[in-house]
Order: structure tokens, then sequence, then C-alpha cells
């Protein structure tokens, strides 16, 4: 790879170059979820089930046995997509407004202060310890429960993607086209979040009454793994696609009209007003205080829990445990990451169709928001028969599509240099998000002497009750409370180092405008 900044045109070399590097991601792409969904689609006209091997056709049977249903546990992901968008949109919007405005010292502030918040992980970790703490299930929400643990991180989030807005400047003829595009982005993502939510719902969302399908993930598990209703799962699985595929396909075109892109950032305009920079500084100050105490806050069930290391449910060796925990999810990530790496330097970078070259993320857009739960009935069906737990372990559909996106965007503006940090950054949090699946490891992992920690700590709940009295409930090995520091130092660092120099813009740029920010790339402005 070379510096390179965006091209209007690419000579032969430069094309052959950029359609070859996409070549791995789309790869990935059809195997991973084109085959996949295809085959849904195809058993969701079926009566295919996992107590056999023959099936029939049914047409649309299953879909009407279902869509009441499916209808059904739409509501509480729409509800947390309101909550999660507002809360980022209104806090963390408003945050990094005011910290723009208190000039570098206001924005390292709140970079650093919800470093730990974003890097607190856990969804398997605090989803168990709300089960803890409420004795047990159907005491609170799902949803609700984990709008408040991650109340930290979407703050965080918030305040990061605004922070590229502002960072160019605060007046709104230059901030709103950006401040629109991250809104959309935020809100998409926050309705796919809450669409294939499964640990919160599945461990929380049960009551004596029976289950409860607080989201669209609970409901394809139960007609899936439960009743083993193949044909009626993937029918479910087909709608939650659409869904996720509109939203998809939404932001794809959307990023590609809007001509987004990440650059090295200027000075930011319009910084001193009438309240001066030490006004502005205390502004941010306490704002990013009372915001932070609020995200430890929705923390406090996952860490008062963080420090229990039992190992008397633990059947066989921990570290047998912790590797098949870690070290599958670690094999997909970095298969899904360097690909998407590879084909958004190829796209965003050596630029094989000038202008146009963005055209590329479109295939890859109707999956953008497509996680583990449509993808997983099939993966079950047409799991390798080689009897390696390790290996069915791995995560199907491996390739990281927001990462793609992302290294795109930062390629198309930025020196490889300065880029590398937060894709590698991205690959970090996209680990450290499978290793805490639980939908996975509930499917894959079936051996009590094997099982990945989510499944051993589940069982250890089952047998010693949700009190946890025998202090046998091994919670903290899930996400080691030094694990999760060490990803916060690494955030905090990407956040100061890198991302604090960067900023979004759109619409159409030049040739010399690309040349001045790839020229700036390496240094605060």
């Amino acid at each position: 790879m070379t510096d390179t900044g965006p091209k209007t045109s690419a000579g032969p070399v430069r094309v052959l170059l950029g359609l070859l590097a996409a070549v791995p991601a789309l790869i990935l792409l059809i195997s991973g979820y084109v085959v996949p969904t295809a085959r849904t689609v195809l058993a969701s006209f079926t009566d295919v089930d996992m107590l056999r091997e023959d099936s029939d056709a049914v047409g649309l049977d299953n879909y009407s046995a279902t869509f009441s249903d499916f209808a059904g546990s739409l509501v509480w992901p729409l509800v947390f997509a309101v909550l999660v968008t507002l809360t980022a949109v209104g806090a963390g919007g408003t945050l990094a407004y005011l910290a723009a405005r208190a000039g570098r010292a206001g924005r390292w502030t709140a970079r650093i202060a919800f470093a730990l918040p974003m890097a607190a992980l856990a969804s398997s970790g605090a989803a168990l310890a709300w089960v803890i703490t409420f004795d047990e299930p159907g005491g609170l929400n799902p949803l609700l429960a984990q709008y408040l643990t991650f109340f930290g991180l979407v703050v965080g989030l918030g305040a990061t993607a605004y922070l590229l807005v502002f960072r160019r400047s605060t007046r709104p003829r230059d901030a709103v086209p950006g401040a629109l595009l991250v809104t959309g982005v935020i809100a998409a993502s926050a309705l796919a979040v809450g669409l294939q939510a499964f640990g919160f719902p599945y461990l929380l969302g049960r009551s004596p009454d029976g289950p409860r399908h607080a989201s669209p993930s609970v409901l394809i598990f139960d007609n899936a793994y439960r009743t083993f209703r193949v044909g009626i799962a993937s029918a479910d699985a087909v709608l939650l696609w659409l869904v996720l595929g509109v939203l998809g396909i939404g932001i794809g075109l959307w990023l590609v009209l809007a001509r987004a892109r990440v650059v090295a950032a200027d000075q930011p305009v319009d910084t001193t007003t009438p309240l001066g920079n030490a006004g502005w500084r205390a502004a941010a100050a306490v704002v990013t205080g009372g915001l932070l105490l609020l995200g430890l806050a929705g923390l406090t069930p996952w860490l008062l829990n963080s420090v229990s290391f039992g190992t008397e449910a633990v059947i066989g060796s921990l570290f047998t445990h912790l590797s098949y925990t870690w070290l599958p999810p670690l094999i997909s990530t970095v298969v899904g990451v360097l690909a998407a790496a590879l084909a958004g330097y190829g796209i965003g970078a050596l630029r094989p169709l000038g202008d146009r070259s963005e055209l590329l993320l479109l295939p890859f857009a109707p999956w953008l928001f497509v996680g583990l739960a449509g993808l997983a009935p099939d993966a079950w069906m047409h799991r390798t028969e080689d009897g390696s737990e390790f290996l069915f372990l791995i995560p199907p559909a491996s390739l990281a599509i927001p990462v793609l996106f992302g290294s795109a965007l930062l390629f198309r503006g930025v020196r490889w240099t300065l880029a590398l940090p937060v894709v590698g950054l991205a690959g970090l949090v996209t680990w450290i998000v499978q290793a805490q699946d639980t939908l996975w490891p509930l499917i894959a992992g079936f051996r009590p002497d094997s099982a990945p920690m989510q499944v051993v700590v589940m069982q250890a709940i089952t047998s010693f009750g949700y009190t946890g009295e025998d202090g046998g409930i091994p919670t903290g090995w899930l996400y080691p409370l030094p694990i999760c520091l060490l990803v916060a130092a690494a955030i905090g660092a990407v956040q100061v180092l890198v991302l604090d120099r960067l900023t979004l813009r759109t619409g159409r740029g030049t040739d010399a405008d690309a040349a001045e920010t790839v020229s700036k790339a390496t240094g605060e402005q």
C-alpha cells in the first residue's frame, strides 16, 4: 500500500488492483451471506425441521403461521431504537457540540471519559448480571435493561460520530448535511441492533406464562431450536432480512449519493463566542461528568458481578472454556476484518471506478446490518459434519461489512497510516462483540467440558439459583475487567491520537482538495 489520496480517474493498473482488492470480500459475501440467504428463502416455503431430512413444499403457510408473532416481536425493538437514537442524538450530539466549542481540551475530555463505557461490550456478562440481580427472568423488560447497560456506550458513540461533523465546523450550514447523515446511520443501526438483540431478550424475557418474543432473534431461536420448525424459523429470518436489507440499502445509497468521506480536520470554524473558551469548557465538563455518571450507573450490575471468578461450576479445564470463548471469534474476526479492510482500501484509495468507485459498496449494502440471527438456522442445517466443536464455534458469515464501509470512507480521504489504527480498533471491537455473543455459543457450544463461558455461566445460574449464594457463578471470566480496561485504553488512545484529527465531509470534492487533506492527515491543525 502507498500513501495516496482520492483520485477522480484511475489507470489500468489501479483499476485492476482496486477490483482485485475487493475479490476476497466478494467471495465472503457470496459464501457467507448471499448463498445462506437464498437457502433460507427456499427453506421458508417448506416444512423442513431438524428431526427429519426430507421436507415438503407448503407455499406461504409458514409466513401466515408466524406473521403475527413476528409483528409482535417488533414492538420493543422499535421502542429500543427510538430510545437509543434520542440518546445518541440528544445527549451524544449535545456533548459533541459543547466539546467542539471548547476546543482540544473539551474534545479530549469527552473522548477519554467515555472510553470505559465504550469498552464495556460485555453483552452476555451484562445480561447474566441482570438475571442475577433480579433473581429471576421476567423481572425487568430485557431491552430496557440493555438500554440502561449501554447508555454510556450510546452516548460515547454518538459523541464520537457528531464530533466527526463538528470537528470541521459548528456552523449550521456546514454541519447540517453531515449531521443528518450521522443521524440516519445511528437510527438505522439502533433499529438493527434492537431487531437482532438476543442475549438480553433470551435471558430476561422469559416469564412463568412462557416465552416472550421480545425480539425477532428470540422468535427465530425458539422456532428453530426449541420446536425444531426450521421452515417457520426461516420465514422469520426472511422477514427480518427484508427489514434489515431495506435499512442497509437506504444507508448505502445515502452514503454514495452524499459522497461521504473522512478527511483530515482543519481548524474548526467559529470556536470563539461571547461565552469564551473557558465557558464552553466548563459547560462541556459538566455535561460530560453528568452523562458519564449515568453511563456508569447503568453498568453497575455488570461491574459488581465482574469480580466473581468462582470455578465450582466449571467442568473440565478453565483454559479450554476460555479458549473456546475467545479463539473461534478471533479466527472469524481476522478473516472478516482483513478482507473488509482490503476491499475498503481498494474502493476508497485505489478508486478503480474513479468518482463512481463507491458504487462498488452497493452489492454489500443489503447485508450491511445483517448479523447471525437470521443466518443461524441455515448455518446449523448446513454445518460441516467433521465432529469438531471448535470449528463449529467459529461464527459463520465472517465478513465485517460495517468495517468495509467505514474503511472505504477512511481510505477515501486520509493516508493509510492514519486509517489503519481506526481499522485496527474496529477489528478489536468486532472480536469483543463476537466473543460476547450469546446466540452462537448457545447453539454450537453443546459439550459441557468445552462450552464457551456464556454457556457455562448460564448452566451455573440454573444449578445454583439466580442469587448465586454458593459463590459458584463465574461471571468474571466472561469479559475479565483487566481486559476491558486494556480495550478502554486502546479506545482512548485512538480517539485522541487519530479520530480527533479527522472529520466527515459530504458533497463533491476536487483533486486539489484531496491532495490538501492528505497532506494534512499527519498533523494537528
